[in-house]
C-alpha cells in the first residue's frame, strides 16, 4: 500500500538473478525494459554488488540536515538539494540499482544465503520461489531478508511481477525520502487523496521520472523525452498569494481566482516577487481541489 509520495523518482537498474537462463531472459522480455540486467551466477552477481557496483545516489544527495540547529519536535531544518534532483531528472540512464529479484533454488548458492550477504545494501529485494518453497519466501519476508516474494508458477506471474517491481521501486525512493517524514512542510506528501491523484496522473501520462523542485509542492515530471510540472498548494498558501497580488496591483480576476483556489501560479525559475503582480495572469494555471480534502489544490501544466 502506498503511504507517501517520494521527493524524487528515477528509472534505475533492476537485476534478475536466476540460474535458469531461459527463465531470466523471459523476465527481461516480459518487462520490455532496458533497465533490467540478468545474472545466472549468484557468485558473479555477488561480486558485482559487493565489489564493482558504485551507487551514485543516496540520502545524502537528497537532503542535507543543518547540524547547527538542534533537531527537536518543534524545530528541524532540512535543505533539499534541488539542483541535484533536477540534474538526475535529465539523466537518461542511472547505474544505481533499485530492485533485485532473486531465485531461491540455485545449485551454486541458495537464494537465502545470497540475500544474507547483501542484506545491508539499500535496494529492495524480492525472492522468487517455486510452489513447494513458498513458505520459505514468507519466512524470508518475516525475517527482513526480502521486501516481497513471488511464486514462480503462479498463473498471474507476469502481472504480479510487474506490480511487485513497481511497488518496490516506489518504496525504494520513499525510504530515500524518509528524512522529511514528520516535518510539517512536507505533510502533503502523506495526504492519501493527493497520493491517489498523483499516482493516477503518473499512470495516465506514462511518467518515467519526477522530482520536487520546491518544498511547497512543485514536481517536475518527465515522460518519454518531455518535461512538465505537477503543482500542489494549500488553500492557505493561495490566499496568502492573493494578498500579495492585491498589494502589488494584480487584476481583480487574478486576486479572486487565487482567493477561491481556482488557479495555481507557476513562475518556473523565478520567484513570485520577481514578477510584477499585474503580469501574474499569464503564469496562473487552472486547479482542482482534492476530492476528499478541499484544503489542497493541484494542477498540471500542459497536456503530456
Amino acid at each position: 500500500m502506498t503511504t507517501s509520495i517520494p521527493i524524487c523518482f528515477y528509472p534505475m537498474r533492476k537485476i534478475v538473478l536466476d540460474d535458469d537462463q531461459a527463465f531470466s531472459q523471459s523476465i527481461l522480455l516480459k518487462m520490455h525494459d532496458k533497465d533490467f540486467t540478468a545474472y545466472n551466477s549468484p557468485r558473479k552477481a555477488l561480486h558485482h554488488l559487493l565489489n564493482e557496483h558504485r551507487p551514485m545516489f543516496s540520502k545524502k544527495d537528497l537532503i542535507a540536515v543543518d547540524s547547527s540547529i538542534e533537531n527537536t519536535r518543534t524545530q528541524r531544518t532540512v535543505n533539499i538539494n534541488i539542483e541535484k534532483l533536477k540534474q538526475m531528472l535529465v539523466t537518461e540512464h542511472h547505474p544505481d540499482i533499485s530492485v533485485l529479484l532473486v531465485d531461491y533454488h540455485m545449485p551454486e548458492m541458495c537464494g537465502l544465503d545470497f540475500l544474507k550477504e547483501i542484506q545491508h545494501l539499500p535496494m529492495k529485494k524480492a525472492l522468487i520461489t517455486g510452489e513447494k518453497d513458498y513458505k520459505i519466501g514468507i519466512n524470508a519476508y518475516s525475517d527482513g531478508l526480502v521486501d516481497s516474494y513471488i511464486r514462480k508458477d503462479d498463473p498471474d506471474f507476469p502481472k504480479i511481477l510487474q506490480n511487485t517491481i513497481s511497488e518496490l521501486e516506489w518504496k525504494y525512493f520513499t525510504e530515500l525520502s524518509g528524512v522529511v517524514s514528520g516535518i510539517p512542510e512536507f505533510d502533503y506528501l502523506n495526504n492519501p487523496h493527493l497520493i491517489s491523484v498523483f499516482k493516477n496522473f503518473i499512470v495516465e501520462n506514462k511518467i518515467k521520472a519526477f522530482c520536487l523542485t520546491d518544498v511547497q509542492g512543485c514536481f517536475a515530471v518527465k515522460n518519454e523525452g518531455k518535461q512538465t510540472y505537477f503543482l500542489v498548494r494549500s488553500k492557505e498558501q493561495l490566499q496568502e498569494l492573493a494578498k500579495i497580488a492585491k498589494e502589488d496591483g494584480a487584476t481583480t480576476e487574478v486576486i479572486t481566482d487565487l482567493e477561491q483556489g481556482r488557479v495555481i501560479p507557476f513562475f518556473d525559475d523565478k520567484e513570485y516577487w520577481q514578477v510584477p503582480a499585474i503580469e501574474w495572469g499569464q503564469y496562473c494555471h487552472p486547479s482542482k481541489f482534492l476530492f476528499g480534502d478541499p484544503d489542497i489544490a493541484w494542477a498540471s501544466i500542459n497536456s503530456l
